[in-house]
């Protein structure tokens, strides 16, 4: 494990037991980021917990503790930003990894830049202080606590990633208006992201099976075909 000098820059823990991996991820990154690596899952946790790293660059398949689970156990602590490394074609990873509380996955081979964009993109979503909002809809039935960064599903506080979070955030600012693909990538994912509507599907499914009763029969987060989502926020209102 690599034991950067302290440096004021945000801190990228890169956990992959492909040394080759660690090696191009800090040299890519270490210009503008301190860089820690590990070289596998159990490494990756103790590194988390010792060094509290400002993102994760975790691969999903390890030997022993897979990423998904260390994905997992710092879920279960923190919402520190994780981005998973997966194969091409690997879709099943990258549904576990957002499932196991992931905010963003990178496909190997990835390009320098691309990785950088995708980094910057995922810390400018992190948890930030600032004044605190409560957005209620449906007579109290959704609430999405900004101070807390928090959503509550009928009294119950639901665990949602930062990504998720920051999409039911920006849907319940425009509460009633529905905001087109690239309004949501644009705000959640930034520009670099500009034509991953996939992303946008992908994370309202999340989203849905986590604050729907049914959710093939939603009533918080709805759509308009061929337009965008919004957040409904009338009780009785989705039909």
């Amino acid at each position: 494990m690599t034991t950067p000098a302290p440096s004021g820059k945000p801190t990228v823990l890169v956990v992959d037991d492909d040394p080759r991996l660690r090696e191009l991820a800090t040299g890519v990154l270490g210009e503008e980021y301190s860089v820690v690596t590990a070289e596998n899952g159990q490494a990756g946790v103790r590194a988390f917990f010792e060094r509290r790293p400002d993102l994760v660059l975790l691969d999903v398949t390890m030997p022993g503790m897979n990423g998904i689970e260390v994905c997992r156990r710092i879920r279960e602590m923190a919402q520190t930003p994780v981005i998973m490394v997966t194969a091409h074609g690997e879709d099943a990873d990258v549904a576990r990894g957002l499932d196991a509380g992931a905010d963003d996955y990178v496909v190997k081979p990835f390009r320098p830049v691309e990785l950088l964009a995708r980094i910057r993109a995922s810390l400018r979503r992190a948890p930030r202080a600032g004044g605190a909002e409560r957005f209620s809809l449906q007579d109290g039935a959704l609430v999405i606590d900004t101070g807390r960064r928090a959503v509550i599903v009928r009294g119950e506080e639901v665990k949602v990633s930062a990504t998720e979070y920051k999409m039911l955030e920006t849907l319940a600012r425009h509460a009633g208006q529905v905001l087109s693909h690239d309004q949501i990538l644009d705000s959640v994912w930034g520009y670099a992201y500009a034509g991953e509507t996939g992303y946008v599907k992908t994370y309202v499914g999340l989203i849905r099976n986590k604050i729907e009763e049914d959710p093939s029969r939603p009533k918080f987060l709805l759509s308009r075909r061929g337009l965008g989502y919004y957040l409904e926020p009338r009780a009785g209102a989705a039909g």
